[in-house]
């Protein structure tokens, strides 16, 4: 199946990249013929997004660069040339496509193409018709919203973006149009896709593109009725707030003069925001800050109050499902940004969870058919201010269940196994217990090969794991599970020692393994001869390919650690 993500602005992008993390990780989306993976299935990426400087696009990109350098690792010599193709995980697309809601094309006057990154130059263009509509907007919008410049956001003002984001889903059906371009809507017309919108109810860009490109695709199945669509979406609830800006805004009234932005400049000029800007957009950033056009917590709850209520009464009947996720306790964000490559924030744990609810959607599960509502979901565990894997919602495919802690303690114990229970130093021949390998490897040079590209893959493995769970990096994890889960991951005897006690036979004449391999609460057993006699079926397996049969092997063994202990 083609999937399809659309981040829609920075918290969406932010979602995106969790997404390829977790199946970076190993997080499948189908149980089909015995084997659990997503690799028969395709994913690309889209950002919704006017911040053409994103910091967390940026990230994003980096991320699938990472991916797909994993990929090629673990890939067939003979479809090495398939960017992002292996049998370990999904293909997803390296092109992370960047739209901008703010490059419309030309319009029928053939006219200059929306130069002023304003709402007022943008709906008042020559793109839009030659006869000015200015009067008309002055009725709806102050003169401060028709002006300010929108090339990094909405600025937590949905109304703004709203118009902007309507007229560039239109041009989204012209495939001349910048967007249209990027998207190819043609050739996905032809096929089954899953779309999956995720942006948040409480800002400015995610809280209107939302439901502004659901509706767009809602319609495109009105007017076709052949198409062979899903759209998902999954709304983001307040879950982390920026500390106040610089300054305060000017009360209602007051007017900006020069000298009151060059005394603000003056007191704001270490800020972090303001490195790296020329001085015309530091001037443009403090003109911001002072007319109210930033992220104001005090706001957020409200905003998605109000964004709930148009889903309910209007929006929900866009998606096939929609999710919502958030935190009781949003956390509080370090640093003040407007946008741009200085809004560098931390992810979060809610991300994750809003990643595993695309998995979820991607894997075919259907939550609810009730038209017009949405679903709101929780982890079956009592959830604090810091959360463990286990808290985390369970996801389905064909009604096989995936738990989330359980597919981490998966990927960690093969790890190790890669790393310390195949005898990469020994000679080939000297080989004994791991047949299956042993009959592929016809020399040693492709013995080291693979030893080389296990090592490297698994450092991103790591690397993707280590980011996901460390609560300095993603803000709200426990302390305990990254604990657990690293010592599958450290080389050290006395650590590799401790693991392969436990997967040594109880004794001469027992089967049994030791003692259970374990992360948080789930736990796995299994002995290293057990571990010798795993392949696929077909004999020159690719290392992909290798690795996901035995991920799949072990997972199979997964079970509730209270359950071993007894």
């Amino acid at each position: 199946m083609h999937n399809v993500f659309i981040a829609v602005g920075g918290s969406g992008t932010k979602v995106a990249e969790m997404l390829v993390r977790l199946l970076g990780i190993g997080f499948p989306t189908s149980a089909s013929e015995g084997l659990l993976t997503s690799a028969d299935d395709t994913l690309e990426i889209w950002c919704v997004d006017p911040d053409r400087s994103s910091a967390a696009i940026a990230s994003l990109k980096k991320t699938v660069k990472d991916y797909v350098d994993l990929q090629g690792l673990l890939a067939d010599p003979k479809t090495a040339s398939d960017q992002g193709k292996s049998a370990w995980s999904m293909t997803v697309d390296p092109t992370v496509r960047h739209l901008d809601p703010l490059q419309l094309g030309r319009g029928l006057d053939s006219r200059s193409s929306n130069q002023t990154k304003t709402l007022g130059g943008i709906l008042d263009s020559g793109d839009r018709g030659r006869r000015s509509v200015g009067p008309m907007l002055r009725l709806f919008y102050e003169e401060k919203d028709l002006n300010v410049t929108v090339d990094r956001g909405f600025y937590q003002k949905p109304f703004i973006g709203a118009p902007i984001m309507a007229v560039f889903a239109e041009t989204l059906k012209n495939e001349n149009s910048p967007g249209g371009r990027e998207i190819n809507l043609r050739t996905l017309q032809t096929k089954p896709v899953r779309f999956f919108l995720t942006g948040s109810l409480h800002g400015g860009t995610g809280a209107c593109g939302v439901p502004v490109m659901g509706r767009f695709f809602a319609d495109l199945r009105r007017q076709h009725a052949n198409l062979n669509w899903r759209v998902g979406g999954c709304l983001l609830a307040p879950y982390a707030f920026p500390p106040d800006p610089p300054f305060s805004r000017l009360q209602h009234g007051e007017t900006i003069t020069e000298e009151m932005i060059d005394s603000r400049l003056s007191s704001a000029a270490g800020e972090e925001a303001f490195r790296g800007l020329t001085p015309e957009e530091k001037r443009q950033l403090v003109r911001q800050i002072l007319e109210g056009f930033y992220a104001d917590p005090a706001d957020m709850d409200e905003r998605a109050r109000h964004g709930l209520l148009y889903y309910n009464d209007h929006g929900a009947s866009y998606f096939d499902e929609l999710y919502l996720v958030g935190k009781p306790e949003p956390d509080r964000l370090p640093t003040w940004s407007n946008g741009g490559r200085s809004q560098q924030n931390p992810h979060n744990a809610a991300e994750v969870v809003g990643a595993v609810s695309a998995l979820n959607f991607f894997s075919g599960a259907i939550q609810g058919r009730n038209e017009g509502h949405y679903l709101i979901g929780t982890s079956s565990h009592t959830v604090g201010k810091a959360i463990h894997l286990r808290d985390l919602p369970r996801y389905a495919s064909s009604h096989f269940p995936f738990d989330p802690e359980r597919v981490v303690l998966s990927t960690a114990v093969l790890r190790h196994l890669l790393s310390h229970q195949i005898p990469w130093e020994q000679d080939i021949r000297r080989w004994s217990g791991i047949d299956p390998l042993k009959a592929i490897y016809a020399n040693e040079m492709r013995k080291r090969d693979d030893q080389k590209r296990y090592a490297e893959a698994m450092k991103i493995v790591e690397h993707f794991l280590f980011d996901l769970l460390d609560g300095d990096r993603t803000k709200g994890w426990a302390e305990d599970d990254l604990r657990q889960v690293r010592a599958f991951f450290n080389d050290d005897a006395l650590s590799v020692e401790a693991i392969l006690q436990k997967t040594r036979k109880k004794g001469l004449f027992s089967n049994e393994p030791r003692a259970a391999l374990t992360v948080g609460t789930s736990a796995v057993k299994l002995t290293g001869t057990e571990f010798g006699t795993w392949a696929p079926p077909n004999a020159d397996f690719t290392r992909g390919a290798y690795m996901r049969y035995v991920w799949t092997q072990l997972y199979n063994r997964t079970t509730d650690a209270k359950l071993v202990a007894a």
